[in-house]
């Protein structure tokens, strides 16, 4: 099934929600959908602000999905109760020697990490979902995340000096960090140079990436790392 494979190991294989995902058949945004107005846009775009990647899918792959969802949403409203959260057979798909090749190559994950060193014992700390959310959210979206690691902003003055912190806010107008002493500072964005170092990145550049067997295969990698 299409939305068990794509979405069920975060929203439950029949949509009622999982460990983080929420519960479809309760959405405000499913409520308001006409045949994917609203749900479309979040499966192709995603809300990397609540933990959820976007996909990349043909069109009538996210139909499908969105009878699915409408399909799924009718039936639970004559239900009382009787929540699935994520089948453990949702993630134990994925091939570890894939993952492994994935993991030190296309993934470019062994550039940060290393089995013997930083990922030595993950399969004793984390299992299953958890290690999934560690994988795919590190900065503590969702059960199982690190606690979050700002990115560290290194700002160039008109005078040349430079300060260094962690980025509190960052649009195209403005630049804030917090510095070494405490304080917060801010400048228009314009007026200064800016240079980010960001440790999630690598992370967050995937997540648009990743297929369904990326993940599953890298998750089935790191559960051998005992």
């Amino acid at each position: 099934m299409l939305f068990a494979s794509q979405c069920g190991f975060c929203h439950g294989r029949d949509a009622m929600g999982g460990e983080t995902g929420p519960d479809l058949t309760r959405s405000a945004l499913v409520a308001e959908d006409v045949r994917g107005d609203k749900i479309a846009p979040v499966v192709h775009g995603g809300r990397p602000d609540k933990g959820m990647p976007p996909f990349n899918l043909q069109d009538a792959d996210v139909a499908a999905i969105v009878a699915f969802i409408h399909d799924t949403k009718l039936k639970a409203e004559s239900l009382e109760g009787n929540r699935r959260t994520v089948d453990v057979a949702d993630l134990q798909t994925g091939n570890a020697e894939a993952g492994q090749r994935f993991f030190n190559g296309a993934g470019g994950c062994a550039k940060c990490h290393s089995p013997s060193g930083d990922f030595s014992g993950l399969a004793s700390r984390l299992q299953g979902l958890p290690l999934m959310q560690r994988m795919l959210y590190p900065g503590g979206r969702g059960r199982g995340g690190a606690p979050p690691s700002a990115p560290v902003a290194t700002i160039t003055l008109p005078s040349n000096q430079t300060v260094t912190g962690k980025v509190v806010y960052q649009d195209e107008f403005t630049i804030a960090v917090t510095d070494a002493n405490g304080w917060y500072r801010s400048w228009p964005a314009s007026q200064v140079k800016i240079s980010v170092s960001d440790p999630l990145a690598g992370h967050i550049a995937m997540l648009p990436k990743y297929t369904n067997d990326d993940m599953h295969n890298v998750l089935a990698y790191l559960q051998t790392l005992k």
